[in-house]
């Protein structure tokens, strides 16, 4: 607040909002068994995500932090560490696109991508009745 980086804060979060309600209703369609409609909003969300993630972040808003802004403001310690979590958030943004192609990849090849992860946590008498029939093998 005192530094005045609101603004660029705001649109970090507009801009990754745009891919998120996307990636939420393909997952919508997905679990209401909308196969195709689930496929063609995942790849709205894919192109969305490459665009403002890939592009529009790291060559709007990550290039006026590090280099527009020394026009703007006196360099203090904040502004480096600010600079440095938003350098980081590239990174992952990085990473996060290339576990995306990589999906997309798996489901152009094999035919289809299932989710591994489990909808629940398994409560204790569940892993009671599992470590008890492990003990009896």
């Amino acid at each position: 607040w005192s530094a005045h980086f609101t603004r660029i804060g705001t649109l970090v979060m507009i801009l990754h909002d745009c891919a998120d309600h996307l990636l939420e209703l393909a997952k919508l369609f997905r679990y209401a068994s909308y196969r195709k409609t689930c496929d063609a909003v995942f790849v709205i969300f894919s192109i969305v995500w490459v665009i403002t993630r890939c592009g529009f972040y790291p060559t709007w808003i990550l290039y006026s932090t590090l280099y527009d802004a020394a026009g703007f403001i006196e360099f203090f310690p904040a502004y480096y560490i600010f600079n440095s979590l938003l350098v980081t958030l590239q990174l992952l943004h990085i990473l996060w696109t290339y576990f995306l192609f990589k999906a997309i990849h798996k489901a152009l090849t094999s035919g289809g991508v299932d989710d591994q992860r489990s909808d629940s946590e398994p409560s204790e008498d569940e892993d009671e009745n599992e470590n008890d029939l492990k003990k009896d093998n």
